[in-house]
């Protein structure tokens, strides 16, 4: 009998475990693939319901952590890279997920997005990219000055500053071989400019930017926030 009992809470334990997992997979899958909707990615996110056990949590309807990543999306036709959304105290009603019309809200998200330096070289004048050098942004080329009849190869550092929703991106250190310093100043006037950074997913409210490898990284916050259902960004 001892026995007997023994294996049926083996048993019982490996349905349970076995459940969670799969309960917890469905969920997952169902974030992603809503998400992959919402902000046009091109693949489905990675999404990870954290804890422990996932079916409390789903019983309750509510869930501490879930973290997602993706490669890539688009927000106002602006194609982003290494997104990064933290949500937590994430209200998710099992039923309405089960149902296919979740209903989702999470009361603080933290995230990132970086735009490409690419998004960014469309604002620098022709024959200028910015591209990831040594570990440090810098802005390099073949420049026309045309009110000097003068083309020239040029270097610069950048620094980023963020206003709001604006990016504003200014030269460093800029190098002109062999030029006056008036020629170095036209030049700094040329290269420094300012962009709209487009709107976050979730509706994150910018907190920083900083360099990254391929771009700028935006990071931002947010509170009680719709992540799935009509409102939702």
């Amino acid at each position: 009998m001892r026995k007997f009992l023994v294996v049926s809470l083996i048993f019982l334990a490996v349905v349970v475990v076995v459940g969670d997992v799969l309960a917890r997979s469905f969920a997952q899958n169902t974030i992603a693939s809503q998400t992959a909707q919402q902000m046009n990615m091109p693949e489905e996110p990675d999404v990870s319901i954290e804890g422990w056990a996932f079916l409390p949590q789903a019983i309750g309807g509510n869930y501490s952590e879930i973290n997602l990543s993706a490669d890539s999306a688009t927000v106002e036709n602006v194609d982003v890279e290494q997104v990064r959304v933290g949500l937590s105290d994430v209200d998710a009603p099992l039923m309405d997920l089960i149902g296919g019309e979740p209903d989702v809200t999470a009361g603080e998200v933290e995230g990132s997005v970086v735009l490409p330096y690419g998004y960014l070289t469309s604002q620098l004048p022709e024959g200028v990219t910015i591209n990831n050098e040594g570990e440090e942004p810098r802005m390099s080329g073949e420049l026309a000055i045309t009110e000097l009849d003068l083309s020239t190869q040029i270097s610069s550092g950048a620094e980023f500053e963020v206003d709001d929703d604006t990016l504003h991106v200014r030269p460093v250190d800029v190098e002109v071989d062999g030029a006056p310093a008036q020629v170095v100043d036209s030049v700094a006037g040329m290269l420094a400019f300012s962009i709209q950074i487009p709107d976050l997913p979730y509706g994150l409210h910018i907190t920083d930017v900083d360099p990254a490898g391929a771009g700028v990284r935006v990071d931002g916050t947010a509170s009680d926030v719709p992540i799935m259902d009509g409102e939702a960004a």
